[in-house]
């Protein structure tokens, strides 16, 4: 087991891929500390994950509030004694964006997905230091690389990739690596409920067969494999960088939309046949 004698802290920790993840470390022999605001849909996931033999404990965790950090830090060293993964899931996707940026959710949006993670980092990297080392694993977004409409949240993204590579450097004396990984679409609860809406299901189908290699959506496990990798010594010498899991959207969008809707593969083929062709006729 990869994660045998770890004890690992998930932000979010019911959400889809809170869930993914906190089950695949789970089996994997981690120790998982599930948090978030909900002690209900927590308590649930930790009872389920007991249930199958794992080990599991809920903490009430508002990531914005420094108090609760220390609280669920000092809890984790009461009840385990170490602590050797923090991912951090919690993120705000909001939509906040130009020409009509409304300030005070902004701030929002960057207190939930930047300086909520930072405080988590800086809390818990003691006792990750303490406990021998380990691995701190921040969820973005290719939003974050590319930008999007959502100006907050694109923007959000972006520096979170800063804040995950400052630790990354400040941290490696502590034995503590930092890596970001970049989703794509994934299907969580969130979407689920976008989903719902008839002409955003239509619009997300024709998008994925256009614009990404694998024609699908990821889902959570696929966030949870990524996760368990940098998490576990497999990733022992990768740090300050990020993992994209997007199907194959970012590297390729825009000339595999442009492909696939006008069927310039097909057409190249032709052209090559033909004028091979046309050269043995001469």
């Amino acid at each position: 087991m990869r994660l045998e004698n770890k004890v690992a802290l998930i932000t979010g920790g019911y959400g889809g891929m809170g869930r993914a993840s906190a089950r695949l470390f789970a089996r994997e022999g981690a120790t998982v500390f599930v948090s978030g605001r909900n002690a209900e849909r927590g308590a649930a996931l930790v009872s389920e994950i007991n249930d199958s033999g794992g080990t599991a404990n809920f903490l009430e965790l508002d990531i914005v509030n420094q108090e609760q950090w220390e609280a669920a830090v000092a809890q984790i060293q009461e009840r385990a004694g170490a602590l050797h993964v923090l991912l951090n899931i919690v993120g705000s996707n909001a939509l906040v964006r130009f020409p009509k940026i409304d300030v005070d959710e902004w701030r929002k949006m960057f207190e939930i997905n930047v300086t909520g993670t930072a405080r988590g980092i800086q809390t818990c990297a003691p006792l990750i230091r303490d406990s021998g080392g380990g691995s701190i694993v921040n969820i973005g977004s290719v939003a974050g690389m590319t930008g999007n409409f959502g100006s907050g949240y694109s923007s959000s993204k972006w520096a979170l990739e800063g804040v995950s590579r400052s630790a990354a450097y400040v941290y490696a004396d502590w034995g503590i690596r930092s890596n970001v990984i970049q989703p794509g679409w994934i299907d969580t609860d969130l979407t689920a409920s976008m989903k719902s809406n008839k002409l955003v299901k239509k619009m997300q189908s024709k998008m994925l067969k256009t614009t990404v290699l694998l024609r699908r959506s990821g889902v959570g496990e696929d966030i949870a494999n990524a996760a368990l990798f940098l998490a576990c010594d497999d990733s022992s010498y990768v740090t300050g960088t990020d993992i994209v899991v997007d199907g194959g959207w970012f590297s390729c969008a825009p000339y595999l939309s442009n492909e696939r809707s006008h069927h310039l593969l097909s057409t190249m083929d032709k052209k090559e046949h033909i004028e091979e062709l046309l050269h043995r006729w001469h």
